[in-house]
């Protein structure tokens, strides 16, 4: 039963979380060459109705980072209303994928690929925002030349622009090492907002290096336009925001799961069919496609969250906030938002992502690096599709066999009383699904369990990835998880999750 204790402990939670999103909804919607109240208005939809609606717990909906690219790029293509047209087709395309059951199926993409992913657009919103940090309008639209002009931009930058920008990216650091726990439970984000607008007023900041929004709800909303659904371009947006927003929503619902207290696993199926409906809505009257927002979700668990209630509470916070406090909006210097958003790209594209792929080995580092590259040279859907193709390549390379693609070799066992999975074809990102399937049923039935892979040639990262996970939600319900792998098997890489190839006997 939910209790008094529970509602209250939601409460606090989503009204800290609407501090923290508030900020990074109108900083992502200006990213993505969105008007503000199109980022307002998702978080407000993710939180009101995607929360009941959804099959995971604790997670946040709102736009994201991860989006900011894709988004952009329609918005650059086929105008604000065009993208809110693609946005729509994208959505029905995710009703369609949760109604299916793809939600399930998120791990047929390598870790590799997700990696490079995320790590390409990290890097492009670094190298755009940094630009506007220092009040500099770039030259350069491809990511790379962004990158390369940056110095251009500090031979050329507005000095109290640049002062605020940097003030507030020097506070978002000094707030991301505080020990206090009571600061420590004040949103950052928030906390910079707050001192960019008042070195603003202080310092006599131009309005036009200040946000607008209008005050009127009324001015928020805009119809889609479909014409551009006659063109390749239009098509390209949904297709790439149904892939990529379903990708980052199955894999950011998967990660809360591993860190709720309580280890309850999410209804994925059900969770994209949610987003699906929450993006169709926020598409018709103006808003930003919507994912499960993983840093939005962390900071949820952080503090305290027991349910879904807590995603609700953050939805109506940000209503009422926007409601009552319209004007407050406009006091928000630009340099601001790039500042937090300078951060959120660094976060997700910094170096230690390379180092950490080189860590994991020699054939991960192909679809990262190839993801990577593509993405920032030429757009995401052509970066993802050549990673996916480039780490097949490699699988094939160290021992796949191409009939096995897909399908996996696997007996299941019962010796003495313990349920045993022999598995004799290699395992990989692409044919793991049905084994992990047997496994996740066993574990709901509370059985206990073997995999025994010393017959294999070659497990991949992603499998073995998985394989963790499963060993760790198998724990967290009293159960025994043992994985078998020959002495013979030889670690690709220097993690405990890197791949293993089979090696002769000597």
């Amino acid at each position: 039963m939910y209790q008094l204790d529970s509602l209250k402990k939601d409460f606090t939670s989503g009204f800290l979380v609407a501090l923290v999103a508030l900020p990074l909804s109108i900083g992502i919607a200006l990213a993505s060459g969105a008007p503000a109240s199109a980022g307002l208005i998702t978080a407000i939809i993710g939180g009101l109705i995607g929360s009941w609606m959804g099959g995971a717990q604790l997670v946040i909906n709102g736009p994201a980072a991860g989006l900011i690219v894709i988004v952009l790029e329609a918005v650059s293509s086929l105008g604000f209303r065009g993208m809110l047209g693609a946005a729509v087709i994208a959505a029905v395309m995710q009703i369609i994928f949760g109604v299916v059951k793809l939600g399930r199926k998120g791990a047929l993409f390598p870790s590799s690929v997700v990696q490079g992913m995320m790590a390409s657009i990290g890097i492009i919103i670094f190298a755009k925002q940094a630009h506007i940090l220092l009040g500099h309008v770039p030259k350069a639209k491809n990511p790379l030349l962004l990158l390369a002009e940056i110095p251009f931009a500090f031979a050329n930058y507005r000095p109290l622009v640049a002062i605020i920008g940097f003030l507030t990216l020097g506070l978002l650091i000094f707030w991301t090492k505080i020990k206090h726990p009571f600061l420590k439970k004040l949103p950052g984000p928030l906390m910079g907002v707050i001192f960019g607008g008042i070195l603003a007023k202080v310092l006599g900041l131009d309005e036009e290096s200040l946000l607008k929004v209008p005050a009127e709800i009324n001015n928020w909303f805009f119809t889609p336009d479909f014409s551009i659904m006659a063109t390749a371009s239009g098509w390209k947006a949904a297709i790439t925001l149904a892939l990529v927003g379903s990708l980052e929503t199955v894999l950011s619902a998967s990660a809360v799961d591993k860190i709720d207290p309580e280890k309850r696993k999410s209804n994925l199926d059900r969770d994209l069919t949610s987003k699906g409906i929450c993006n169709l809505l926020c598409a018709l009257i103006g808003g930003l496609p919507m994912i499960a927002e993983i840093v939005r979700s962390s900071a949820n668990i952080s503090y305290g969250a027991k349910t879904w209630k807590s995603n609700f509470f953050h939805g109506l916070v940000i209503l009422i906030a926007v409601i009552l406090f319209p004007y407050a909006l406009n006091l928000i210097p630009l340099a601001t938002l790039a500042s937090i958003l300078v951060m959120i790209g660094w976060r997700l594209g910094n170096p230690k992502h390379i180092q950490h792929a080189i860590h994991i080995g020699k054939d991960n580092i192909v679809g990262f690096l190839v993801t990577l590259i593509l993405t920032l040279a030429v757009d995401l859907l052509v970066g993802i599709f050549c990673g996916v193709i480039a780490q097949f390549a490699v699988e094939l390379y160290l021992g796949l066999k191409l009939k096995d693609s897909f399908i996996s070799e696997f007996k299941e066992d019962v010796v003495e009383g313990d349920f045993i999975i022999t598995v004799t074809s290699s395992v990989v990102f692409s044919n793991f699904y049905l084994i992990k399937e047997n496994i996740l049923n066993y574990l709901n039935l509370k059985k206990s369990l073997t995999i025994d892979l010393t017959a294999c040639d070659y497990i991949d990262h992603s499998v073995m990835e998985q394989l963790e996970e499963l060993a760790s939600l198998a724990e967290a319900n009293g159960l025994k998880f043992t994985k078998r792998i020959s002495s013979h098997h030889k670690s690709l890489g220097e993690s405990s999750v890197s791949s293993r190839k089979k090696v002769a006997e000597a």
